[in-house]
């Protein structure tokens, strides 16, 4: 069959759908041009439906005789290759992406104050409504973790449990991810179940560390979602290669074996390169980016819309499939305590904090002893707060009245006491030579003493003369910071502890 005529039949019957983009037109003549051929392997260029030009072609004789039989170009109805929708429309449910990023170890607001938004236990809640009115699929861009050390790995996977719980199609890998290494992905992987998914990432020696992509078909009314996802160069390390995001992504286009209607990329991209990549990248329906710093608003870049889930799982990116053929819409949503908790995601944080109970971490396996501090003090070691009140009575009794010394009894009432995260602003001392270790090791170590202010004192108690190594003031931004203290107030907060 000439090729023109294989062409001027499409235009008749197979015009774009809303919300396809125009280069899927040519994308199907070649296709069909090429079966024609002989050649038994349709293009992916576009969107990589790969059935549909040999699938036109066979059709093209009945095709041929419906429009001699008089229908014309302005016909409304397409010829679909896909799989059959229902047949009853009033079933038919939206499709809903909700994409969380940059979690940043943070399986609950920290909990010093009432208003902290994110949080598993009100992402699960979320989810759960989303699914009585539409198909959700649940997928995270990446940087879930905020460190390496032992117990920011056990909050890791923690955080993969809970999003497992809530029925994860795919984690992304971003950069918290890959600075733990092949070995322990792997590893991560087999405990969970998780399914971690990198176009890009790969071992040293070119070895994949995850499959390049997941296919996702919730039902056949819903468009089948291509999942793949990329990591910037610029998190590449010395045991993992990243190569350029686009490139990678036309490689699975490539290489993909099985049929999609869309393209869902998850992209662990700074924003100027999470722009850019939609620039160049028109095949893509969605690009869903993380570390944007703040919460990316829906936008349309060319046919792609461009959103962003980031700044400690605060927000979530929810992308949804409206019945049909039609263009997704995007929104940002806050978890705001108008969520109430997950039982699933409760349960999931008692666990937690049952095997941290267990494992009793100390101060230098939680990735939150600050080094610097430590080298400032050189010799000098924790004395504690006991120390302090022979000669300075007057001063000890006010610091009793003060929140600071009922820092501990706080933690206990939320039962947050066994998390090294909370310890080490409600203890003393914490990770320095003399201060706070563990729960089991350091019972005279708790709440927040004298020598969490002003340092290591034990030089100044064997000889007033030598003054405490920190400058108070200067202290305190290190846990009144605005997610644990977002009502701090210098001046007002500083006239409660002052003392001479």
């Amino acid at each position: 069959m000439p090729e023109q005529v294989t062409t001027m039949f499409f235009w008749f019957f197979r015009r774009p759908a809303p919300g396809f983009h125009t280069w899927q037109t040519s994308a199907l003549r070649v296709s069909i041009a090429t079966a024609d051929r002989g050649d038994p392997t349709p293009s992916v260029a576009g969107h990589g439906r790969g059935s549909q030009g040999l699938a036109a072609a066979a059709l093209l004789p009945l095709l041929l005789a419906v429009a001699i039989a008089g229908c014309t170009p302005t016909d409304p109805s397409p010829v679909s290759t896909d799989e059959p929708e229902s047949t009853d429309p009033s079933t038919a449910r939206p499709l809903c992406i909700v994409a969380s990023g940059d979690t940043h170890g943070w399986i609950i607001p920290c909990g010093c104050t009432s208003s902290q938004s994110g949080g598993l236990l009100r992402r699960g809640t979320y989810i759960q409504e989303q699914r009585k009115a539409a198909d959700v699929v649940v997928v995270d861009v990446g940087g879930a973790a905020d460190g390496t050390a032992p117990y920011q790995r056990a909050r890791f996977r923690a955080i993969l449990d809970g999003e497992q719980a809530m029925k994860l199609a795919v984690h992304n890998l971003g950069a918290a991810e890959v600075a733990f290494g092949p070995d322990v992905l792997r590893e991560l992987q087999q405990e969970t179940g998780v399914r971690f998914v990198s176009a890009n990432a790969r071992q040293s020696d070119g070895t994949p560390i995850a499959a390049p992509w997941h296919l996702v078909s919730e039902n056949q009314s819903a468009p089948r979602l291509l999942l793949t996802g990329v990591l910037s160069p610029d998190f590449a390390t010395s045991d993992i290669l990243v190569t350029e995001p686009a490139d990678a992504i036309l490689g699975v286009l490539k290489n993909v074996n099985q049929d999609y209607d869309r393209l869902i990329v998850l992209a662990y991209l700074p924003i100027d390169q999470l722009r850019s990549l939609a620039e160049t990248l028109p095949e893509a329906d969605v690009i869903i980016g993380g570390p944007t710093g703040q919460a990316l608003s829906p936008e349309r870049i060319g046919q792609t819309l461009v959103l962003s889930a980031t700044n400690k799982g605060k927000f979530l990116a929810e992308v949804t499939y409206a019945p049909g053929d039609g263009p997704p819409s995007g929104r940002i949503v806050e978890m705001s305590p108008v969520f109430p908790d997950d039982e699933q995601q409760t349960e999931n944080l008692t666990a937690f904090r049952q095997f941290l109970e267990e494992r009793d971490f100390e101060a230098g396996e939680s990735g939150f002893a600050d080094r610097t501090r430590l080298a400032a003090v050189g010799h000098q070691q924790i004395a504690g707060t006991e120390s302090c009140r022979d000669c300075h009575a007057e001063t000890h009794t006010h610091w009793a009245g003060t929140g600071h010394a009922e820092a501990w009894q706080r933690l206990l009432h939320e039962g947050a006491h066994v998390d090294p995260y909370c310890q080490q602003c409600h203890t003393t001392g914490y990770g320095l030579t003399g201060g706070f270790v563990s729960v089991r090791q350091s019972a005279d170590r708790t709440q927040t003493g004298c020598e969490s202010c002003h340092g290591p004192s034990s030089a100044h108690v064997a000889d007033s003369a030598v003054r405490t190594p920190f400058d108070a003031r200067g202290i305190c931004l290190k846990c009144h910071d605005p997610e644990n203290s977002p009502h701090f107030e210098f001046d007002s907060y500083w006239e409660q502890v002052r003392h001479e």
